[in-house]
Parts: structure tokens; C-alpha cells; sequence
């Protein structure tokens, strides 16, 4: 009886062996050259054939006079084959499939008689997985932005996913979110380096969610609720204030207090159960932003009392209370790590604006009446998390197409509205319609050239000159809680200011630390450079806020946007020689932040866990490719690590301690053995010992993570 197929994202063997692995029927690392064809000596000749198996020929040898002759040059001026550095690159960064490549261009297989035969690209070419849209067909030229005529080609660009949720169903991923930069940054690696903790592993194809509360018995509800008076309530509304501070302003100045007061009366049967949710839901947040343990204790249970409350009327009468229930619902379920959910609670919202005609301008004709001011509000809220939320999961918006009635400047000169709060909540709505428009041009049509960036660019820039001087210089000074308001908006704008420049700027710096021209590193291209600065600055920013303490336990959009930031940085330092102070410190700060911030979510803490597997991985990478040239001249005479010892005995006939070493170092040698440089008689490098990597189509890479998912004793199960 036939086994039942195994799921792609559970299959721990690679989907394509090499030639020889496949030929010999062992495991393959899937890579180019791979780990046994590096044992074995034979990486020049590894490569991988995604023909269809009935159709794969033998390919016929290459000459030597196929090859270029500037990859059969070495850099001392050696007349070698095609050697490690001239497929890997001369700034130790892999080169690229071109965007111009194709089976039938290939150079090697033009030079042949046979031209209908399928040639398999060369080592070089094939280290980067190629997309499944380039598999599929041969003469299939692999997906690339469309540019304009005089403009760079941008080089590869992340590609959407399909993840597992909690339930084991496919949610998609859009081509903009950091979850699919994180792909393509993992594909790089491992191209790079092979397969390592941070490309290879079990939840990689998962999305990290808690699981979802558990009912509670409604006496125990009723009672935990009102034990809390109207200070401690006000205490936790103050604490939301400031979460949301630049992103929602969907209640009147004292209306919560009024509402509390009222619940705490007899006054409670006035209130309406959407009304009742929302206040409900303020306290939750707020003591979810505070510490774990009232996030467990008092957030969770007033989350799951304002969840029953908001659906027992079944969705069936639309109100506005009932829009700002399900706008929080979703700010709290993205601080509960539950991004689907709050997803899902936004189209609801959305849905139930639409009914009501927030979306349209003839809603607000007297923005003097409160009950108008509250649905402009209202409404302006719930675009602003639509859209970011939407902008970090590349999914489209529940609000897109409703936003083109909403006349936002003659909205934002009304006196009305011209307040400190209403001016913080614009200026995040105009940057984050700049930040879909981006994202739907460059990510979702895929028409980029430099001059659409730059048009972007520009009205980033305009944005930024019309931005109020109160949000430019917050007064951090005091420590109040207005204050603290006011902080917190400006440092949620400025993050969505740097985060929309990198978004706009991405494609071009994966260009660049791609590109097969010269040297990798972002300082040759202006737009490169202004996608690692934007994401300096950002990190800095949430970096000098923790160190004022200005940053609350739980920033749900703070700990994406950091996590964005950190990728950036992180693939920069993975693909550039050189060491950059400036963007060494911001990563390592980025962890910090997470670090913070993954006390209280277990989703900050999995970021955190995830670059400190790539900081692993861009060790290993320096390690591997020296900054500098070897000098001939002088060799590494001892060391002390046991790899040493143990090659060395293996040298020894005799097996004493003392170390032969060799004496014709002629020539600087490529790779360094237990501390000493292994040369032969002639001067050339010899082969890496088999022992030392015997047993590695064996190993099984994914049984070493560990993933920092929450801990049961921080973050009990609702």
C-alpha cells in the first residue's frame, strides 16, 4: 500500500539533488556546489537540472575555452579553472542569476552542436534557487520588475509565500511583508553558506500564533470587572492613550471617563453593549501594554467579556460603537500575536463603516456637530490600521477603494478638527497612503524603475516638510502622561516615515548587494544607501525611546517595524566585506528592542530569535571569507582549539603531539585547517580532509532550533 503524500512544508529532503547525488542515491544538500560534492573534491562539476526527469541528458564536457578568460584568472595572476572565487564573487557575495538568463542563452550550451539539448546552467548561475515560474518551462525567463528604458535592472525581488497557521491552513503573505524578505534573505544564505539554523528548520513555513482565549465562566467575568474602580480603569486608559498613540483617536476627550463612571452607577443599563465593549477593550489593552501579569489577569479576561459582548447582537445591527469594538478587537489581537484575527476584525469594521457611509464626504458636511467629528475620527482610525497592517502582511486593504471621497486637506484646515490628536492621526493617514500606493506599484503591478522610486521618494519628502513641529520635538522632558502622549506619536510617525522608505527603496538595495557589477555595497547607489539609513534611524529611534523609557511592555506595530528594519541591516551585513559601525550597532539594538519588547510578546521574542540566527549566519560568512588577503610570506604556526588538535593528529603516522607543518608556503592558500595552511609540494591548496565533514548528508539541521516561543509560566493560555 502506497504512503499518503507528504505535505511540501513537511518534507525534510531537498525537492532536487545534484548530478552525482542523484546518480549515486544519496542526499543532497541541494545546493552548488553541494556538501558531498565538496567532500568529495568534485564541486566544479556540481550542478542542478530542473528538466523533467524523463527528458535530462547527459550533459556533454565543457571546454576549457568556453570559459571566460577573466574567470580563469586568479587574482594573482594564475591561470586557474573556474575556481571558488570566481563563482562566488570577488566581494565574497554569490553572483546572481542575471535578470536576462535563460536555458537557451546560456553561453556554454550556445558553444555546443547540439542546441535542442538541455544544458544545465553553470555553478555560478544556479547557486540561487530559482523561482518555481523559471522550473516550469525552460525558455520561461524568471520573473523580473518591469523598468523603464535607462533605468537599472532591479535584480531579485521577494516573492509571496503561503504559511501554516495555528490550525495547519494556508494564509497568504504578500510580496511586500518581512516575512518574505525574510525568504528571500534565507535563499541568499543559504546559497551562501549552505544549509544552516537560520535557513533550514521546521517553522519555517509556519506563522507564530498564540493560541486563542478560552471561555471563562461569565460569574467570573461579572465580578473580575467590577472589582477594578474608576482610578485603576483611567489608569489603563491612560496606558492605551499612549499605545495607540498616533495611530487611533476614536473617543472624545472625557467620554471614557463618563463611560466608567456610568458602568460603576447605576447608570450601566444606558450603556449599550458596543459602547460597553469598546471600554472593556480600553482597559484591555492598556493592561496588556503594562506587565505580563496584568496582561494575564486583568487584559485577557476584560478582552474575552468585550468579545462576548460584541458578538451577541450577531453583527447584525451596524453602529459605530460597534466599528470602534472591532478596530480594538484588532489593535489587541495584534498585541496578542493573533495577526490573522485582527486581520479578519478589520474587514469586519470595515464592512460595517461602509454601511453606516463613514466612508463618504457627505457624512461629514457639519464637522461642528461632536457626532460627526466622532465618525471622521472613527473612520480615519480604522484606514491608518488597515493600511499598516496590510503594508506588513502584503495583503490588500479591506479600505481600498473607499478612501477617494475622504478630501483630507479640507478635512484637516477645518478648526474643528485642528487639534493635536487629529493632526498626529492625519499625518500617519498621508504616509501610509503613500506607503500602500508604493506598495501596490512596486510589490503588486511590479512597474519599478528609479524614476517611480524617485517619485515616491518625493512625496515622502513633502510629507515630512508639512509635518508639525510638536511631533518633530516632543517634550520628553516631563515625565506626565500627556507628555508621554505626545512622545509616543511622534515616535510611531517617524517609524512609519523610515519604514515607508525602505519599502519604497528595498528593491533597489536587493539590487545592489546582488548585482554581478563590482563591489557589494550600497554607497555606489544613492536609493541603497537611503533604504540602510531609513533603517538605521528607525531602529535609533525606538532604541533612545527604550533608553528614555518611553517604550511601553507590548508595541504591537513597534516590534514589526523593528523586525523590518533589523532584516534590512542584517542582509546589508551579510552581503558586504567591509564592517559598518554605524549599521553593526543598530542591529545589535534592534535585538535589544525585541529583547524588551519579547518579554511581553512572544512574537518580538521569535523576531528577536530570528536575527540572532542571522547575526550567527553572517558570522559564519566572515569567518568563511576573509576581509583581507592572506600574506605569502607568513603562515599560522599554532592554535589552541581542539579542531586543530584532531586534524593534526590525523596528519601525524605516528601519533605524537608534535605538529609537522609545512614549508613551502608559496602561495597564499584558500582555506585554513585546524589553524594551519595546508599546502602541497607545487604551492597549490590541497582538498579539505574528508573526516571533518563526514556525516553531514546526515544530519538533520532542523532538530537544532529552538525557537523562543512564550514561555508558559510568562504567558498562561486564555
Amino acid at each position: 500500500m502506497p504512503r499518503p503524500k507528504v505535505h511540501p512544508s513537511q518534507r525534510q529532503r531537498a525537492a532536487e539533488a545534484c548530478n552525482f547525488c542523484r546518480a549515486s542515491k544519496k542526499r543532497c544538500s541541494a545546493t552548488v556546489p553541494c556538501t558531498a560534492c565538496q567532500r568529495r573534491g568534485i564541486g566544479a562539476s556540481c550542478f542542478l537540472t530542473h528538466q523533467p526527469r524523463g527528458s535530462r541528458k547527459k550533459p556533454p564536457p565543457r571546454s576549457r575555452a568556453s570559459v571566460p578568460e577573466q574567470t580563469r584568472s586568479s587574482p594573482d595572476g594564475g591561470d586557474n579553472t573556474l575556481d571558488d572565487e570566481s563563482a562566488w564573487g570577488r566581494d565574497g557575495f554569490a553572483n546572481i542569476v542575471p535578470p536576462d538568463w535563460c536555458p537557451e542563452a546560456d553561453p556554454i550550451s550556445m558553444n555546443n552542436d547540439a542546441d535542442v539539448d538541455y544544458q544545465p546552467p553553470t555553478p555560478s548561475d544556479s547557486r540561487i534557487s530559482i523561482p518555481e515560474e523559471t522550473i516550469s518551462g525552460s525558455t520561461q525567463q524568471p520573473p523580473q520588475l518591469t523598468v523603464n528604458s535607462g533605468s537599472p535592472t532591479l535584480g531579485p525581488e521577494s516573492h509571496a509565500r503561503m504559511l501554516l497557521n495555528l490550525r495547519g491552513e494556508q494564509v497568504y503573505i504578500g510580496k511586500a511583508a518581512s516575512l518574505s524578505f525574510l525568504q528571500l534573505i534565507r535563499d541568499t544564505v543559504t546559497a551562501q553558506i549552505g544549509p544552516s539554523q537560520f535557513s533550514h528548520n521546521d517553522k519555517r513555513h509556519s506563522m507564530l500564533e498564540t493560541e486563542p482565549s478560552a471561555a471563562a465562566d461569565a460569574n467570573d467575568l461579572q465580578s473580575t470587572t467590577y472589582n477594578l474602580d474608576v482610578e485603576s480603569s483611567l489608569l489603563y486608559a491612560r496606558i492605551f492613550e499612549a499605545a495607540t498613540g498616533g495611530l487611533l483617536d476614536i473617543f472624545g476627550p472625557l467620554e471614557v471617563e463618563d463611560i466608567l463612571v456610568k458602568i460603576r452607577t447605576d447608570a450601566s443599563q444606558s450603556v449599550g453593549l458596543y459602547k460597553h465593549a469598546s471600554i472593556d477593550l480600553v482597559v484591555a489593552i492598556g493592561a496588556q501594554c503594562k506587565s505580563p501579569m496584568d496582561a494575564q489577569q486583568i487584559g485577557s479576561v476584560y478582552f474575552r467579556q468585550a468579545q462576548k459582548r460584541a458578538f451577541s447582537g450577531m453583527l447584525e445591527d451596524p453602529t459605530v460603537d460597534m466599528v470602534r469594538a472591532f478596530l480594538l478587537m484588532a489593535f489587541y489581537m495584534l498585541g496578542h500575536c493573533r495577526r490573522n484575527t485582527a486581520f479578519m476584525y478589520l474587514g469586519i469594521a470595515s464592512r460595517a463603516a461602509v454601511a453606516l457611509g463613514m466612508h463618504s464626504r457627505h457624512s461629514y458636511a457639519d464637522l461642528k456637530n461632536p457626532l460627526c467629528q466622532l465618525r471622521l475620527r472613527t473612520w480615519m482610525s480604522l484606514c491608518v490600521l488597515d493600511m499598516l497592517v496590510c503594508s506588513i502582511l502584503g495583503r490588500p486593504t479591506a479600505t481600498a477603494g473607499l478612501r477617494a471621497e475622504l478630501d483630507t486637506t479640507i478635512i484637516g484646515s477645518s478648526a474643528p478638527l485642528d487639534t493635536r490628536n487629529c493632526q498626529s492621526l492625519f499625518a500617519s493617514y498621508n504616509i501610509l497612503t503613500i506607503i500602500n500606493e508604493s506598495v501596490e506599484a512596486l510589490y503588486g503591478k511590479k512597474v519599478a524603475s528609479t524614476a517611480i522610486v524617485e517619485q515616491f521618494l518625493t512625496k515622502i519628502e513633502n510629507w515630512s516638510q508639512n509635518l508639525p513641529n510638536f511631533l518633530r520635538n516632543p517634550l520628553t522632558s516631563k515625565k506626565g502622561s500627556p507628555s508621554r502622549k505626545v512622545a509616543t506619536d511622534s515616535i510611531h510617525i517617524a517609524c512609519l516615515y523610515y519604514f515607508a522608505i525602505t519599502l519604497v527603496t528595498r528593491p533597489i538595495l536587493i539590487s545592489n548587494l546582488t548585482s554581478r557589477q563590482g563591489v557589494a555595497t550600497p554607497s555606489s547607489s544613492p536609493m541603497a544607501s537611503a533604504c540602510i539609513d531609513a533603517a538605521v534611524y528607525l531602529v535609533q529611534t525606538c532604541s533612545d525611546a527604550h533608553k528614555t523609557g518611553l517604550l511601553l511592555g507590548n508595541m504591537c506595530i513597534m516590534k514589526a517595524l523593528i523586525f523590518a528594519a533589523g532584516l534590512i541591516l542584517g542582509f546589508d551585513m551579510f552581503a558586504k566585506r567591509e564592517l559598518d559601525y554605524e549599521v553593526e550597532t543598530a542591529f545589535r539594538s534592534a535585538k535589544d528592542v525585541l529583547d524588551f519588547l519579547g518579554i511581553q510578546s512572544p512574537q518580538a521574542a521569535h523576531y528577536s530569535g530570528i536575527l540572532t540566527l542571522l547575526s550567527d549566519a553572517v558570522v559564519k560568512q566572515r569567518t568563511k571569507l576573509p576581509t583581507r588577503p592572506r600574506s605569502r610570506y607568513v603562515g599560522k604556526l599554532i592554535s589552541f582549539s581542539k579542531e586543530g588538535d584532531t586534524s593534526q593528529d590525523n596528519s601525524n603516522s605516528n601519533g605524537s603531539d608534535d605538529m609537522i607543518l609545512p614549508i613551502n608556503n608559496t602561495e597564499p592558500a584558500n582555506g585554513e585547517i585546524g589553524g594551519v595552511w595546508i599546502t602541497d609540494i607545487s604551492g597549490q591548496p590541497t582538498e579539505m580532509d574528508g573526516d571533518m565533514l563526514r556525516g553531514w548528508d546526515s544530519l538533520d539541521l532542523s532538530q537544532w532550533d529552538s525557537f523562543p516561543f512564550y514561555s508558559p509560566r510568562v504567558f498562561g493560555s486564555d
